[in-house]
């Protein structure tokens, strides 16, 4: 699997099994971006040995980038 959308979602699916989808208070306003997906995203890059968040970015899809931008990324993160 070299494929990063395709390895996020895999993550993402274990992590789902595992885990409670629920927001925490001190969030205000209800993000694009789930919690678990944020930690889905962040596990993707470790896995595949991404250390640069700006290479990160650039490999993203339209459907992921569009939820999340690199500044409330490395905040949640």
């Amino acid at each position: 699997m070299n494929n990063l959308i395709a390895n996020y979602e895999r993550i993402l699916e274990v992590l789902r099994e595992i885990s409670d989808e629920t927001l925490l208070s001190y969030q205000r306003r209800i993000p694009k971006m789930k919690d678990l997906e944020v930690v889905s995203l962040v596990l993707t890059a470790e896995y595949m040995g991404i250390d640069s968040e700006n290479h990160l970015f650039r490999q993203l899809s339209g459907l992921i980038s569009e939820k999340i931008e690199r500044s409330v990324y490395n905040r949640r993160k």
